[in-house]
């Protein structure tokens, strides 16, 4: 062995400490005799801590307490930017549909298309308010915004910056700057983070198949600098555009759809990462030798197809996008389908911590 593994190079570990490391810790209790509780639904007991009141509604898992179904294991608590974090971790006793709804099944097969210029677009809207076809609805209907957090934030966040690099290092003034960035980073991820859980739960529960891309986001945010033999060229524009790709979070979304469809009885599909999806005419599968980024409307050569690019792309990776079936690996190693039980369907009742059968994935928390 030489010592060699796949993957970006790993230096030596380094242990958590202040200033490196997320400020968190993490209390363990005997759960026969729990001294992290609920005290109502706006308070929670904490050993050594006593109570504190926490800002979201503690109703469902108190419920779940009462009902038998969930156990408190340990709290993890957590800084995020100036806020603080309390995470229960429970074991819950939870079962998982084992098929799409009938209100699923009949939207059937999405299509996804991600992209700056629109977070994406679909092969059909996710909120079919009218009986009209998807050729003659309005293209509007079929994106969804790009909420571009960083760049509302992008002012807040340089005068920051700059007021810390102005800074000397190791002053009072310097750790107050810099938690002044925190703060501000803090609240573009949360609300990043806002944005890909309602796109990626909406498409989860409304159709029983969804179809995306398989992107790599790490070569499409590269950096072109280059080297000093070979100097990029439009390093800035480049850097721009990594930015733009970074904001919207496309390896999040997929990484939260490989669990949300298997939560809600729906499956991921992906298409091959070399599938030129941009430039297949969704009518007769002709293929364009190029398509320039500027020109928004594709035109067939062929049949005389003009329509959006983006839902041209949309249609081609819905029809073309090929299942994740049982034993193929997703963003964290979990597989997509959960081991049934032979009842019709749900899936078998399993506890969140224990192994999952037949290599299910992990239940919902």
């Amino acid at each position: 062995m030489a010592g060699r593994h796949a993957g970006r190079p790993v230096g030596y570990p380094h242990f958590k400490r202040k200033g490196r490391a997320r400020d968190s810790f993490r209390i363990h209790h005997d759960v026969t005799k729990p001294t992290i509780r609920l005290e109502g639904h706006r308070r929670l007991r904490i050993p050594k801590l006593g109570t504190i009141r926490i800002h979201d509604s503690g109703k469902r898992l108190a419920r779940l307490i009462a009902k038998g179904d969930a156990v408190v294991q340990s709290v993890t608590v957590s800084r995020g930017g100036n806020r603080w974090y309390a995470s229960v971790l429970a074991k819950v006793d939870q079962p998982i549909p084992d098929k799409p709804t009938r209100a699923q099944t009949a939207r059937g097969t999405v299509g996804v298309d991600w992209g700056i210029r629109h977070l994406a677009t679909l092969s059909q809207p996710l909120d079919p308010a009218t009986d009209r076809p998807v050729d003659l609805l309005d293209p509007a209907d079929l994106r969804v915004a790009n909420p571009r957090y960083l760049d509302k934030w992008t002012r807040r966040l340089a005068k920051a910056q700059r007021a810390l690099a102005r800074t000397e290092k190791g002053s009072k003034r310097r750790a107050k700057a810099a938690r002044r960035v925190g703060v501000i980073q803090h609240r573009i991820a949360e609300q990043r983070a806002t944005a890909v859980h309602l796109l990626g739960k909406r498409l989860a529960t409304k159709f029983a198949t969804v179809a995306i891309e398989d992107l790599n986001v790490r070569g499409m945010s590269a950096s072109a600098r280059g080297t000093l033999e070979h100097l990029g060229h439009g390093v800035r524009r480049k850097a721009g555009l990594n930015r733009a790709v970074l904001d919207v979070a496309p390896g999040e979304l997929r990484r939260q759809l490989g669990y949300k469809t298997s939560w809600y009885g729906s499956t991921l599909a992906a298409v091959d990462r070399w599938y030129p999806s941009s430039k297949t005419c969704s009518s007769c599968g002709t293929v364009i030798p190029k398509l320039p980024r500027d020109q928004r409307v594709f035109h067939c050569t062929a049949c005389g197809l003009a329509v959006d690019r983006d839902y041209n792309a949309a249609v081609n990776i819905a029809r073309h996008a090929v299942p994740l079936v049982e034993g193929d690996v997703k963003a964290r190693g979990s597989p997509v389908r959960p081991a049934s039980d032979g009842r019709r369907g749900r899936a078998g009742r399993q506890k969140r911590e224990d192994p999952p059968p037949s290599g299910g994935p992990p239940r919902r928390e």
